[in-house]
């Protein structure tokens, strides 16, 4: 081998290591992340999921917001260990991509949720989401399946370096990307015809939540994704994986942060509403994400002392009404109340 090609190999070498060190880098940020999200979240997930009935948003929730660690140790697994060979790279890798495409998966589900929920229902809208998500995930998988068998590494001289992909076709990977992005663009195009033709009259908050979480899942996944794309596509080798694991992290916290907004919102108009019928309870998409039922008013009777002195006397039970503001039944006594000769409250 002449000075050139050494030299040649060399750069490549140093090359490959710094953009994979860079790579890692950016992973090791998503673990800090997650972990800064979960806590900031976590009393918000006590007050608004935990007492929750089961149901398959709380599944999907509980799973994306908990298996997010493992996934985070499959990441390090593949991107922090040193002296792996080749093949235990690849073993790696292919578990981690795996596990990547499985939280997006999960996210998505949510995504589909979100607008059945939107659009009342809808059962045409619900067929339409089935077969766009089977459709989505299946070719997903068979391009990612193809991309992750195409990927070599390379067999370092000593033993204290971590995985170097050196070959792959990532052009497949942008692929995958790419489905990902019109998947997104056409719930959001969902979610806008059923806004302008189903709620653009319907003066409610968690209407407004709906939609307005929506475009920033949106933008958020759109800039990550079109930057996938391009690094697939015009990056050097090295960096092709550059923004996968931190779009997967985002794409968790966006999906569960969302339920967890909706699930705010739909309790509050839950109670204003409970206030303003005199305790109807309302159907639609705020009863897909409430945490708790109305809650009926209390039996316990007041009771009033006919002299300062003498004995405790019933006079009625409390039925009034809720308060828009906090949602409780009011502790307004008995005395407010007008009363006949008997004493009796009417």
């Amino acid at each position: 081998m002449d000075v050139e090609a050494i030299t040649a190999l060399r750069n490549a070498i140093i090359n490959g290591y710094r953009a994979t060190t860079i790579t890692n880098y950016l992973t090791v940020s998503g673990y800090a992340l997650v972990v800064a999200d979960y806590l900031h979240t976590f009393p918000d997930e006590v007050r608004l999921m935990w007492p929750s009935p089961l149901s398959l948003p709380k599944v999907l929730f509980f799973t994306l917001r908990y298996y997010i660690f493992p996934h985070s140790v499959l990441a390090a697994l593949y991107g922090q260990v040193v002296g792996l060979s080749p093949k235990a790279c690849k073993a790696a890798f292919y578990h981690l991509g795996i596990s990547t495409s499985l939280c997006a998966v999960l996210s998505e589900a949510i995504l589909y949720i979100r607008v059945y929920a939107f659009s009342g229902r809808n059962k045409k809208i619900l067929a339409w989401s089935l077969c766009q998500s089977i459709g989505v995930w299946v070719s997903s998988y068979i391009i990612l399946a193809r991309f992750l068998a195409s990927v070599e590494y390379f067999e370092w001289p000593f033993g204290n370096a971590t995985c170097l992909p050196v070959a792959g076709k990532s052009y497949l990977l942008g692929v995958v990307f790419a489905i990902l992005l019109t998947s997104v663009f056409v719930t959001m195009c969902i979610m806008a015809w059923i806004a302008y033709s189903k709620h653009r009259t319907f003066n409610s908050t968690l209407v407004k939540i709906f939609y307005r979480d929506g475009i920033f899942y949106f933008i958020c996944l759109s800039i990550l994704a079109s930057a996938n794309i391009f690094v697939a596509f015009a990056a050097p080798e090295g960096y092709k994986f550059l923004f996968i694991l931190p779009e997967s992290d985002i794409h968790v916290i966006l999906a569960t942060r969302m339920l967890l907004h909706l699930r705010e919102w739909a309790e509050r108009e839950t109670v204003v509403e409970s206030g303003r019928s005199g305790g109807a309870r309302g159907g639609g998409m705020g009863m897909e994400f409430s945490t708790t039922l109305q809650r009926c008013p209390s039996p316990m009777e007041f009771h009033k002392r006919s002299d300062p002195g003498g004995p405790w006397k019933s006079v009625g039970s409390c039925n009034t009404p809720t308060t828009l503001s906090t949602g409780r039944w009011t502790a307004t006594t008995l005395d407010d109340y007008d009363q006949d000769s008997h004493g009796r409250a009417y």
